[in-house]
């Protein structure tokens, strides 16, 4: 199956005023939502971490479920970058054709059950992005 991507990032900085929210459900919704209408976080400083003692964490709740978040930075030679399918295909050996509808410089990332931490999936895709970086970097 092969995937045509719709991409023109180069004439593209980074869009600062994306808020992307990725949250730890599924939503049976792919469009856009009026988030800041319904989800508003608030920022709580919290003993989250024993060595540094002033990492602030994200606070917030989804239909009565209580969330702990951090915002995460895409790293610099790196963009985040959100598609949207154009049109499914009918079978699996056709062609998918995504296009570009936003990209940002920034995640905010939600836990149901415990505080952020490195050792969330998240923050291991980013630390592997920086690895992955440096291991194919020729010079």
């Amino acid at each position: 199956m092969a995937s045509n991507i719709k991409l023109n990032l180069s004439d593209q900085s980074c869009n600062a005023s994306s808020v992307i929210h990725y949250m730890p459900c599924k939503i049976n919704h792919d469009g856009a939502a009026n988030i800041t209408g319904f989800f508003s976080p608030y920022v709580e400083n919290k003993d989250t971490d024993i060595i540094n003692k002033a990492d602030s964490v994200l606070e917030a709740s989804f239909r009565g479920y209580p969330l702990q978040g951090k915002k995460i930075k895409i790293p610099n030679d790196f963009k985040g970058i959100v598609v949207n399918e154009t049109k499914k295909p009918l079978t699996y050996m056709e062609p998918r054709n995504l296009d570009l509808k936003k990209n940002f410089c920034e995640i905010t990332y939600w836990n149901w059950d415990c505080f952020p931490n490195k050792n969330d999936l998240i923050h291991q895709s980013v630390d592997w992005l920086i690895l992955s970086k440096m291991i194919h970097e020729t010079d």
